[in-house]
């Protein structure tokens, strides 16, 4: 089953973007200087891309839904921004010649990849791939900023419901479970909206993956990065149990 496909209209019109629009400010700020050239992985409908179009930078922005990019090319034209959209899969975005004309080796002040996008890669090496393609394409002394749930977050998803949105004209809730053995989660995302006297419903079932801190120390290691600092989505360095981790992470000089 194809996700953020029926999804994508209801992401975008309750405001999902918002998280990565709030932390790519935190992003921003805390650069030494503002990057020329930016590539924004799992982009989805644009909230991080467009603030990054905004602040100046050259923009790409790369995810595996067709929906949900059909979505940022809209809101890109009708805030006159110039991104350039790529509908590509990050675990092989450099395995089709028409995606590596844009993806120049070397070429990118900073990669970003938000919003627990990075949880969605499931298998072993799918972590190890993706660091692997964005080292090459960092310039020297360039960011890969991600964020991730921890297992301490996924430990809450005990077959639990959390409404992520109500009103009116619209549900969505999602129903969350863990399995601490595959270190897989699920997110089952039901929605019903309201058309005049007619309700419909929708649903997608989502799965992420708790990668452990060693994993992903490994993976960043191995592709020639380092990891130089892990924060909350507040920017405040993480604790140990912290339920998210934004991951710094940098090409030596």
């Amino acid at each position: 089953m194809n996700i953020y496909t029926s999804y994508a209209p209801i992401y975008d019109m309750i405001g999902q973007a918002g998280f990565s629009q709030h932390l790519v400010t935190h992003i921003l700020a805390a650069l030494p200087t503002r990057p020329q050239r930016v590539l924004d992985l799992a982009c989805g409908t644009g909230g991080a891309a467009l603030i990054l179009a905004q602040a100046g930078a050259q923009v790409v922005g790369l995810d595996r839904s067709a929906a949900m990019l059909r979505i940022a090319r809209a809101r890109a034209r009708d805030l006159g921004l110039a991104v350039r959209w790529v509908h590509a899969d990050m675990r092989r975005m450099l395995a089709r010649s028409a995606v590596r004309q844009l993806l120049h080796p070397a070429s990118f002040d900073l990669v970003t990849c938000l919003y627990d996008s990075l949880n969605y890669l499931t298998g072993p090496a799918d972590l190890g791939l993706v660091c692997a393609s964005v080292a090459n394409l960092l310039r020297p002394g360039g960011q890969f900023v991600f964020d991730l749930n921890t297992e301490y977050e996924f430990a809450s998803w005990d077959d639990t419901d959390q409404v992520v949105y109500d009103s009116s004209d619209m549900l969505v809730y999602n129903r969350l479970n863990y399995n601490a053995r595959t270190r897989l989660a699920k997110g089952q995302i039901v929605w019903f909206v309201r058309e005049v006297d007619r309700w419909w419903r929708g649903e997608e079932v989502h799965t992420e993956r708790a990668w452990c801190d060693a994993e992903v120390q490994a993976a960043v290691e191995a592709a020639g990065m380092q990891i130089l600092a892990r924060y909350t989505p507040t920017w405040q360095p993480a604790p140990p149990d912290a339920a998210r981790v934004v991951h710094v992470c940098g090409v030596p000089t």
